[in-house]
């Protein structure tokens, strides 16, 4: 048998979430022609304005070319009818030539003027052409594998070359259900901390799928809450930023941790800190659709408390008495050991179990982690800093794991 535990912990909901980019870029050409040069390693990380493709600009400058010849001409044209235009002006005011033969050059002057904009704006777009034959990364980030190799045609706004995603900062999105969302709301109105309260953002912390001990080692900060609740589901969205640093120096490089698409486990705190108890999990049985602890008496028979359960603390879990009448304490003796042998009333020889068999090193309560309030979003990183190399990361501690209990052999008795 054990005493429960207590601790000053705020409740917490645990939920799934995924991963995923701030920006992701489908990589597309703006022309059609031929693909000549492919400028990057598959799954490399780039930055903004590093070259991707080169698509042949062979007929892309000759139409530059063209475009710009015709300006040429018209702007010949343009001084000869000036010229045109200021002669005729002065016969006619001698009367040495006609007003039609003015008025004639004084269109042809007009017209010229139409067709230099239309010619100008035809080089303009010739020039987008050729430089749209090389394509450059639009963001900093990781890019995909090549779709495309060199030798193949391109079709302007319909062939996928690549997939460019950002890497940091990256997100984490997971639902909460509507009870739980009207809990926390609630408790933001009165306390102006929460969600969406501008100054007293909430800190989620996140685990992946390698937190077998359910530690939460990363910290991500709610920048977003969706501004409707999803009928089909019941549940509204939420959105945490995480700090993804990494190094794409080849000297020492350091990939980025989390990747869009990986699942994470997400722990939401739901309001204050208040005193719980805490009892093994083992302890706690189950009566159909109830959950019940056994309690030694003074008497040293044991009784059934039905009780509610909370969150988990490593092996242990948060239980309340649902009776109000009769509460639960920490001076209670709670059976560990063989619950399938307890009787309501039944006597008993309760022996105090080892702290060994009841994972006590799992019983580690959380750190209540607080956002700074000026802290600046997290930007991407340029090229330069891109490129040097991060301090490794400190190792992780290890997690203990439960001993297994075995059951009580036949006559023995619970503990």
């Amino acid at each position: 048998m054990t005493s429960p535990r207590s601790a000053e912990v705020p409740e917490y909901l645990e939920v799934t979430g995924r991963i995923d980019a701030e920006l992701v870029v489908d990589i597309r050409s703006r022309i059609t022609g031929y693909l000549t040069k492919v400028a990057f390693r598959d799954g490399q990380f780039v930055a903004k304005g590093d070259p991707l493709y080169e698509i042949d600009v062979r007929p892309y400058a000759a139409q530059l070319a063209a475009a710009a010849g015709t300006i040429d001409r018209l702007l010949g044209e343009e001084r000869f009818l000036k010229v045109q235009v200021d002669r005729y002006e002065k016969l006619v005011a001698k009367g040495a030539a006609s007003q039609q033969e003015f008025d004639s050059y004084n269109a042809k002057l007009d017209e010229n003027e139409g067709s230099l904009a239309a010619a100008r704006a035809q080089h303009e777009a010739a020039r987008l052409n050729v430089e749209f034959c090389s394509i450059a990364a639009p963001i900093t980030g990781q890019i995909s594998r090549t779709q495309l190799q060199v030798g193949n045609l391109i079709n302007q706004d319909t062939t996928s070359l690549a997939t460019l995603v950002s890497i940091d900062p990256i997100f984490v999105y997971f639902n909460v259900d509507e009870p739980t969302f009207v809990r926390i709301m609630a408790h933001a109105r009165t306390s102006g901390r929460g969600p969406g309260v501008g100054g007293g953002e909430t800190v989620v912390d996140v685990g992946l799928v390698d937190d077998v001990g359910r530690t939460y080692p990363h910290r991500s900060r709610v920048d977003f809450l969706n501004n409707q609740v999803d009928t089909k589901t019941a549940t509204i969205t939420m959105r945490g930023r995480l700090a993804n640093p990494y190094s794409a120096d080849p000297a020492a490089p350091r990939p980025p941790l989390f990747r869009p698409g990986m699942f994470a486990r997400v722990r939401l705190p739901l309001g204050d800190a208040v005193e719980r108890l805490f009892v093994p999990e083992a302890a706690v049985g189950s009566n159909q659709d109830r959950k019940i602890l056994w309690v030694v008496g003074a008497d040293d028979t044991v009784s059934a408390r039905e009780v509610t359960v909370g969150q988990k603390l490593g092996t242990w879990i948060a239980v309340a008495a649902s009776d109000a009448a009769r509460p639960l304490t920490a001076a209670d003796r709670i059976v560990v050991r063989g619950l399938q042998r307890c009787r309501e009333g039944k006597p008993v020889k309760p022996t105090a179990a080892a702290e060994s068999a009841l994972d006590v090193a799992s019983f580690v309560v959380p750190e209540r982690r607080e956002p700074a309030v000026d802290a600046p979003d997290p930007q991407p990183p340029t090229a330069a800093a891109a490129a040097q190399p991060a301090p490794p990361a400190p190792p992780a501690a290890p997690v203990p794991s439960p001993a297994a209990e075995p059951l009580p052999a036949p006559g023995e008795t619970p503990r």
